[in-house]
């Protein structure tokens, strides 16, 4: 049996290596022989640095994986993620976006079938339209004037971590959008027991993709193993499952004043018959993607501007001149040249998803940045690859928010797309624009930040899974 399984090894290794149909393609032999790579890359905290050191080595197409081609090239973004003229898509792979009945309910991220993804999509976008932001906006702007509050009673105590702050609003606006009922987080100064449980368990979400490269059957045992388990992750995760189904329970008990995000979700359930697990799944999905962009955004355009004091000085002379007080500042009013800048360029730094959002390939092969790659291989921007590549962007390491408002620049802007593209490109991101333009022209208008640690830097420090995990964020805060 030993004897067996090394063959199989080998004779697999030596397949892959020579006769694999992207046997030719540039790459790491390491990464080509198997997916113990891509595994150790996805679950050992280093998957930005890592892709990035291959494509500066093997250039803007690299064979990760035995079946797995990550693209650096901007050209990439369209020729994967948006259907071609012929009608063909890449679909998303299903070993990635891992749903199953336990820990990973299906919702509208994991949803691969393009039929009933637009189903969803086209009662969900509703949630989205321009009416509806008009109408969320107040709410926006009711928990966002909490947390200046709060920032100000806790920095007059000392340093704050600023991440915390930003966890909470986020959290707190996309509660009461989504069941109408806040978390309460910015009131109490700490995380509700339900967003402390999300917060503590990503990194779970990284294991079971990994496992389930490994094998489907090994990854829904972990799933099983990891749900019943006496050890911390298990505890919260059960806790995380037991309170989302008690609050969509809940929320499906009452009929609020206005249309939330679930009222939309109880649409789906009713036209595609969706089980209770499948609620919580959608509902998680709407406050995750919708709090996570924006959270991580904020701190880290916090981060970068507090390292660039020139830039930090422009935007608060272009904010702080626009303004006579902040409750003049709206989303609209919010729109200013420089701001939006420098969120844009927060956005290319720092992208929100530090991984390869992957696709897999028509079964007859398609060309994706002038490279013709065979059918049922699994393509992907690496979004830090991309954002960081001096092709795209000159200079690509330094916070550069000027690059953004000069047509000349040379910079090919659309090769960052932190929101991805084409029909499966996030359908929060006119809020999230929405949230980040008000926070961020408030934060400015009223506050100084200083950085507590001057050493610190995100792009080395930060060590994401599938999501980031970023270090603290200490900042001494002066009001202006």
């Amino acid at each position: 049996m030993k004897t067996q399984t090394v063959i199989y090894i080998i004779s697999n290794a030596i397949y892959n290596l020579y006769f694999h149909p992207l046997a030719t393609f540039p790459g790491p032999w390491y990464g080509a022989i198997s997916n113990l790579f891509y595994i150790r890359t996805v679950i050992g905290g280093s998957a930005h640095h890592e892709l990035r050191k291959l494509h500066d080595e093997y250039g803007e197409v690299v064979r990760w994986a035995p079946n797995d081609v990550s693209f650096s090239a901007g050209a990439a973004w369209k020729d994967i993620y948006v259907p071609r003229r012929s009608g063909k898509v890449f679909l998303k792979d299903p070993t990635f976006y891992v749903a199953n009945q336990t820990s990973r309910p299906q919702h509208l991220v994991t949803t691969i079938d393009g039929v009933q993804h637009a189903q969803a999509k086209s009662i969900l976008s509703q949630a989205f339209s321009r009416r509806a932001l008009l109408e969320q906006e107040g709410t926006v702007v009711r928990y966002v004037d909490m947390l200046m509050d709060a920032i100000s009673e806790e920095g007059r105590k000392g340093p704050i971590d600023i991440k915390d702050f930003y966890n909470w609003v986020t959290f707190d606006i996309l509660g009461e959008l989504c069941f109408s009922e806040s978390f309460g987080s910015v009131q109490r100064r700490e995380a509700d027991g339900w967003v402390a449980t999300v917060l503590s368990v990503d990194p779970f979400f990284g294991y079971d993709v990994a496992a389930y490269r490994f094998s489907p059957i090994f990854e829904a045992i972990l799933s099983l193993l990891v749900i019943f388990a006496p050890w911390q992750t298990g505890r919260n995760l059960r806790n995380h499952i037991g309170a989302s189904k008690a609050k969509i329970m809940a929320r499906m008990k009452r009929e609020p004043e206005r249309k939330d995000f679930c009222s939309y979700i109880f649409e789906i359930r009713d036209k595609r018959k969706l089980s209770d697990t499948a609620l919580v799944g959608y509902s998680n999905a709407m406050i995750l993607a919708g709090s996570g962009t924006t959270s991580v955004t904020l701190s880290a355009l916090t981060h970068w501007i507090c390292r660039n004091p020139r830039v930090y000085e422009k935007l608060k002379e272009e904010v702080r001149s626009s303004f006579h007080t902040a409750d003049e500042i709206t989303s609209q009013s919010a729109s200013l040249p420089y701001l939006t800048a420098v969120i844009n360029e927060a956005l290319r730094i720092f992208p929100p998803f530090p991984f390869v959002p992957p696709r897999m390939v028509p079964k007859s092969g398609e060309t994706v940045a002038g490279v013709f790659i065979p059918g049922d291989t699994r393509v992907g921007v690496h979004m830090w690859s991309t954002t960081r590549n001096p092709k795209n962007f000159k200079n690509p390491d330094a916070f550069l928010p000027e690059r953004w408002l000069d047509p000349h620049s040379g910079d090919d802007l659309n090769a960052s797309q932190p929101f991805l593209l084409g029909p499966r490109a996030c359908i929060g991101q006119n809020m999230a624009w929405m949230q980040l333009r008000i926070l961020v022209a408030k934060i400015v208008f009223l506050f100084d930040f200083e950085l507590v640690d001057k050493e610190i830097d995100w792009g080395r420090d930060a060590s994401p899974t599938v999501l980031w995990s970023a270090p603290k964020l200490m900042v001494k805060v002066v009001p202006k």
